[in-house]
């Protein structure tokens, strides 16, 4: 049997789901990644570290996306 989450989610449409993720999900992962990666620079003394750029950089990807995306629906 599907948990009530997966259940809920297969109900719902494929653009509904493409919404949700790209309104609510993708901005929390991209602030969470630029927590991380800021959290990493710090501790390393402010000095970048492979680590903490590359968690930086998706973060700024990810959000460059989702604006991108909501720019598009407001249009």
């Amino acid at each position: 049997m599907l948990g009530y989450g997966s259940g809920m989610l297969a109900l719902l449409s494929s653009p509904v789901r493409r919404f949700l993720l790209t309104a609510l999900l993708l901005p929390v992962i991209a602030f969470v990644l630029g927590k991380l990666g800021a959290y990493l620079q710090r501790r390393n003394g402010g000095q970048t570290t492979k680590v903490s750029r590359a968690l930086l950089s998706a973060s700024g990807g990810i959000r460059r996306f989702t604006d991108r995306k909501a720019n598009k629906q407001r249009h």
